[in-house]
């Protein structure tokens, strides 16, 4: 199956360099790009459904805590109230949709990742970059920076209501970097344009909940 989509999305690539012009630069960034688009629905559902579970355990944390005071001494009696306070609440840590909707974005990110590795860009140049084959700090610091604000507008207006910390999210970014450092330009590009569409999740995420909120 992942061979399958990973030649549909090779003569996707192809396709779109040539109405770019040739620039398979550009046709990994479009093609990349619409595919997030293309799960947009799917992911922005699944995000709110986590919101909305994160909430419900917000606001659960009280009686969590007694809980915990109350049956320190008893971990299988803590363990079955506290399944039966989740019950009550309409809690549920892991749920069939999730799992489905994982599911579902795997192959297509798999697809576009495989189809840019399978050795489309080797020779390419794009902008500054001489070969989309090799790696490019520039760019990869770009990529960084975006997927950085990324997590840090995901934890604003994404499906972790809580904010953490600077330092989190720096080491985060940094790990990020140190990750996409030695990865081909190719590779790059593709990882961009779907942290692209994650900001534009985000934001709808965001306008959501401020018009929620405005009620």
């Amino acid at each position: 199956m992942i061979a399958a989509l990973v030649d549909v999305v090779r003569a996707a690539l192809f396709a779109a360099g040539h109405l770019l012009g040739g620039s398979i630069g550009g046709a990994i960034i479009a093609v990349s790009f619409l595919a997030r688009l293309a799960l947009l629905p799917l992911t922005i559902r699944l995000a709110r459904r986590a919101a909305a579970q994160q909430a419900i355990l917000a606001s659960l944390r009280p009686q969590l805590d007694r809980l915990r005071v109350q049956y320190r001494n008893q971990p299988d009696r803590l363990a079955q109230q506290t399944i039966a306070l989740y019950r009550r609440a309409g809690y549920r840590p892991l749920t069939t949709t999730g799992i489905l909707g994982a599911a579902v974005q795997l192959p297509i990110v798999a697809a576009v990742y495989g189809a840019v590795r399978s050795g489309i860009a080797t020779g390419a140049h794009f902008g500054w970059i001489a070969d989309l084959a090799r790696p490019d700090g520039l760019l990869a610091l770009a990529v960084a920076a975006i997927t950085g604000l990324g997590a840090y507008l995901g934890t604003k207006y994404g499906a972790t209501p809580a904010r953490p910390g600077a330092v989190p999210l720096l080491i985060g970014t940094a790990v990020t970097l140190f990750v996409l450092w030695r990865t081909s330009a190719a590779l790059l590009l593709s990882w961009g344009a779907t942290a692209c569409g994650n900001l534009l999740q985000t934001a709808r995420l965001g306008r959501h909940r401020s018009l929620r909120r405005g009620r």
